[in-house]
């Protein structure tokens, strides 16, 4: 069996900020959602309209019912906002891609300890 390896093209992703109420107060994540998909509905995203070479089936998880990536989350308390320096990425997500969801936002991650 013959395997052909062919290249990512980047595509235009929008890099957003989802901040929900949880039990212990307010928590963010830095969200994905590729252009195309965000304006394929009604609802709106704003956020920071980025170029990245993603494989296709990171989108695991929904917000408002469309499939994002959910690339990194705050550690912080309080609100997201409120601390920039303090956002860790998700299990399986590359760190590349998680700096680059990021860096229009001036967030960084948080050093890992590995």
């Amino acid at each position: 069996m013959h395997v052909l390896k062919r290249s990512i093209k980047p595509a235009s992703y929008i890099s957003f900020l989802y901040i929900y109420q949880t039990t212990w107060g307010t928590a963010g994540d830095i969200c994905l959602i590729r252009e195309s998909v965000a304006n394929s509905g009604a609802s709106k995203f704003i956020g920071h309209k980025i170029q990245l070479a993603i494989p296709k089936g990171l989108e695991r998880d929904r917000v408002a019912n469309f499939p994002v990536i959910k690339v990194a989350g705050n550690v912080g308390d309080g609100h997201p906002k409120d601390h920039p320096l303090e956002w860790e990425a998700y299990e399986g997500v590359d760190i590349e891609i998680a700096i680059a969801a990021l860096k229009p936002w001036g967030f960084k991650l948080i050093e890992s300890t590995d």
